[in-house]
């Protein structure tokens, strides 16, 4: 892996027609191998399945191979890969441009694309204030326990700092081309623009709703028409109707009130604000604010974000019996 990353590797294989890759890792081995692939031009593009190994493990969670792998019989998921179907997942391009005001001292942005999820403010200030402690004092991060145990404490000084405050305020967010209002409501802290239905290691921020459930069982015309609605003239009643879907070509716009509010959205008490569903993001800041893409932090001066579909790429989606959590049924086939 250190010679030439997953390059190599992929570039042997590419004449095969038909064949299947294990991505062994988290959400960033996974979002590396997809990238890589890119670059490569197969006979048909192979389907990905992943061995969760990060700590997060969204994107495995998504697929049904649960958040962490637990030591079970290689033989047996290699069986599952065999029984597993191919899905269409959604991947976004996302592009930084810096303003006039932008200050000299930029972070490096950790990658042009997104496959989870790419938010702003009030999440990313705690996973920063994670990722710096954990790069000045590794041996303080050598369990999971111990990692949970310091997100809580920096969530409880983020409730006491308010570093995010009135974000709202100083941010314009424009869905397929249409001005989002996001001065109505309560003040927002955070924003997070959503491809996958899990965030946080297995939260669901766009949320639930029986209304949803009942949706999903229209017809396949009803949900093209409903896709053909611009974000801009939905009302909140309009959102509330909307269901996630990894291969839709759309991205979901979530609103977080403060640090108690994305406790309550890990405690899966409470889910996001709903703000749109879009095919299409620009974003403008008026002043620094921590970001994060895929859970990778930094901090961002003043700037202009452009998210855009970048494609699709197949992946394996488990079958049901490694299913673990149940909020996952909408990926069932209609």
């Amino acid at each position: 892996m250190s010679d030439g990353g997953f390059f190599p590797g992929l570039q042997f294989f590419k004449d095969l027609p038909r064949f299947r890759i294990l991505c062994c890792g988290g959400d960033g081995t996974v979002g590396w191998l997809l990238e890589s692939m890119d670059k490569v031009h197969f006979v048909n593009r192979p389907p990905v399945a992943v061995l969760p190994l990060g700590t997060g493990n969204d994107l495995a969670r998504c697929l049904r191979w649960g958040g962490g792998y637990e030591g079970e019989n290689l033989k047996k998921i290699l069986q599952y890969i065999s029984n597993s179907s191919i899905v269409l997942m959604d991947r976004w391009q996302i592009e930084f441009s810096a303003t006039d005001d932008a200050d000299g001292n930029l972070d490096p942005v950790p990658c042009n694309f997104v496959n989870n999820y790419f938010s702003i403010g009030v999440d990313a200030s705690i996973a920063h204030r994670f990722h710096v402690m954990r790069e000045r004092h590794p041996e303080k991060f050598n369990s999971r326990m111990k990692n949970k145990l310091w997100y809580f404490e920096f969530g409880t000084s983020e409730t006491l700092s308010a570093t995010c405050k009135n974000l709202h305020e100083n941010i314009d967010i424009m869905c397929d081309g249409v001005a989002l209002d996001i001065s109505s409501g309560p003040s927002l802290e955070g924003i997070a623009l959503l491809n996958i239905p899990s965030i946080y290691g297995g939260s669901n921020l766009w949320g639930d709703t029986p209304r949803i459930k009942k949706r999903k069982k229209t017809s396949h015309s009803s949900r093209d028409r409903d896709r053909e609605c611009s974000s801009g003239s939905m009302s909140s009643n309009d959102l509330s109707l909307m269901f996630q879907d990894v291969g839709d070509n759309l991205i979901e716009v979530v609103g977080l009130m403060n640090s108690i509010h994305v406790a309550q959205v890990k405690g899966g008490i409470q889910a996001g604000r709903r703000l749109a569903q879009c095919s299409s993001v620009v974003i403008r800041t008026r002043r620094r604010f921590p970001m994060q893409i895929d859970g990778e932090p930094w901090m961002q001066p003043p700037c202009t974000i452009a998210i855009t579909h970048k494609n699709q790429v197949p992946m394996l989606m488990a079958p049901h019996a490694l299913k673990k959590l149940s909020f996952f049924d909408f990926f069932k086939k209609q």
